[in-house]
């Protein structure tokens, strides 16, 4: 059950960092279209987040990285997994919410400008937060 929620967490991780990336670097503000009529890829890049993020606590529950045995914190996979991906995580969902429903609240004219500052400051944090192979947690690529 494990190794099946690690696969698709580790693989659903790329399509959002992919999705992440297009929102980043697409150019949503056409001057005479209103970019909220368009696809709202926004949107769908959070909604996306939240089922990682949904998926994660699941595996938050069946991972045999978390611990709270006592000295886990000593141990720098243990607490990578049982405290800092998780918060960095949140942190990073939190900021990208409230870089939404700002952006729903501001004018046509800057709307793109703060998309994409709220979510470049989220990429920042989730590429600090994601267990890379290169981190020495035993993770792989996908």
């Amino acid at each position: 059950m494990e190794s099946i929620l690690v696969h698709t967490h580790s693989g659903i991780r790329w399509i959002f960092l992919l999705m992440l990336l297009f929102v980043l670097f697409k150019n949503h503000n056409s001057p005479a279209d209103d970019p909220r009529k368009k696809i709202d890829w926004p949107l769908y890049t959070l909604v996306l987040f939240l089922l990682q993020i949904l998926l994660g606590f699941v595996l938050y529950f069946f991972s045999h990285n978390v611990s709270f045995d006592s000295g886990f914190m000593q141990n720098s996979q243990h607490r990578f997994f049982t405290i800092e991906h998780e918060t960095g995580m949140l942190l990073a969902f939190i900021i990208m919410l409230i870089g939404y429903i700002k952006s729903r609240r501001t004018l046509m004219s800057n709307w793109n400008k703060v998309i994409k500052t709220w979510y470049l400051i989220s990429l920042i944090i989730i590429l600090l937060s994601i267990p890379w192979p290169f981190r020495g947690f035993g993770n792989s690529w996908f």
